[in-house]
């Protein structure tokens, strides 16, 4: 019996490379210029091991393999020890076993790869790991890839990228929120052919975690408080305090994007916000149209033909975190904004994200309940959707 029966539509979940991953897709030209996974670091290096010999034992041993597709949603079996998340044969039992109808497979340790090599290596670097995305999940119409475009190198490169990604038949990509030191803004008019581009193609655009250029709204200060409570650093919040402001990044790309007037101009772009939360949705809403009132004497806001918040609620849709009190989010913005994701592999997710989730959409009705599993997401990926239904 499979994880769920009712019908869900993952809008965000993981691959977790194997050390050498990223490499292997990568043009031979700059192969050996590509940052390593683990950087050094011995603990990272072991835990890659285990998770190569944890594959090798279950392909090896069918008892084993039962075992860990049985106990697939286990907080021991996630991440890199995880089942099906670095092997597509593996990924498919796993999506089988978890009842999922789609599910958009994002990457975990070679995008770091990626943004962290030489500048020049870049892009190449972000059209291997689109490549090695894509034939991930090549095999099976239900896993869909979520490759990236950098912005930072100029509107050629991106649309290189681009290009390269819609041949391979990827239907989601994903952008920096924050703009890299000397870039141009997320909603600066050069953008529009990219834009355009996307549209015409037939891709969501997405933001998910870590696409922040090292933004960080919490300075090293706050943390000289006079306790010895540790704090981590990773691309998501390794702290409370940090996880309050978890959701800015997204909120200064989608304030750029409906005030300079790009979700006017393009009507048609969908944007996914995945991993960041959704909290603080119904808040921002308010502030955003807060923020055209008060300045709209001083600065020229006229190309806007809605309310800022009608072009979020349009072409905007979030995915929150296991937990987060998803009916009063429902309540106070509105029902078809949010959509479900498993985070899976990864720990965030949790061993049982649709039993938190219920538990706070109690008052939910089944329409708005179905719209968060299924259907909100569906409508976000348009014909996509529709394309690998029906090939599925």
């Amino acid at each position: 019996m499979p994880y769920t029966e009712r019908r869900v539509v993952d809008a965000d979940a993981h691959l977790m490379e194997p050390a050498g991953w990223l490499e292997s897709y990568v043009d031979p030209s700059v192969r050996d210029r590509v940052r390593p996974m683990d950087s050094g670091d011995s603990a990272f290096t072991e835990l890659l091991n285990e998770g190569d010999e944890l594959l090798g034992r279950r392909q090896s041993d069918a008892d084993e393999a039962a075992r860990a597709r049985q106990e697939l949603m286990t907080m021991p079996r996630k991440g890199w020890l995880s089942f099906g998340g670095s092997d597509p044969t593996e990924r498919t039992a796993a999506l089988d076993e978890l009842g999922f109808e789609l599910q958009v497979i994002y990457p975990t340790g070679s995008f770091p790869q990626v943004i962290t090599s030489p500048l020049d290596v870049q892009v190449e670097a972000a059209i291997g790991m689109n490549r090695g995305l894509a034939e991930f999940c090549s095999g099976d119409p239900r896993l869909l890839p979520a490759g990236y475009v950098p912005l930072h190198h100029g509107v050629a490169a991106a649309l290189r990228v681009l290009d390269d990604a819609v041949a391979r038949d990827i239907p989601v990509v994903m952008v920096d929120m924050v703009p890299a030191k000397g870039a141009l803004a997320p909603g600066h008019p050069d953008h529009d052919p990219i834009w355009a581009a996307i549209v015409e193609a037939d891709v969501l655009l997405s933001v998910h975690i870590g696409l922040d250029n090292g933004f960080r709204p919490i300075r090293p200060e706050f943390f000289d408080n006079g306790r010895t409570l540790e704090h981590f650093r990773s691309d998501a919040p390794g702290d409370a305090l940090s996880y309050m402001a978890i959701g800015y990044a997204a909120e200064l790309f989608l304030s750029s994007m409906v005030l300079d007037g790009v979700l006017e101009r393009f009507d048609g772009l969908r944007i996914s916000v995945a991993e960041l939360g959704a909290v603080w949705v119904p808040g921002f809403l308010q502030h955003l149209d807060q923020a055209a009132r008060a300045f709209r004497r001083l600065q020229d806001l006229s190309h806007l033909t809605l309310t800022p918040s009608e072009y979020i609620r349009r072409q905007v849709k979030f995915t929150p975190f296991a937990g987060e009190p998803v009916g009063w989010m429902m309540g106070a913005s509105s029902p078809e904004l949010f959509c479900f994701s498993s985070d899976y592999p990864h720990h965030e997710g949790s061993d049982d994200p649709i039993r938190r989730f219920d538990q706070t959409m109690n008052e939910v009705s089944p329409a708005d309940a179905e719209g968060f599993y299924a259907d909100n997401f569906a409508a976000l990926l348009g014909s996509r959707y529709a394309a690998r239904v029906s090939s599925s």
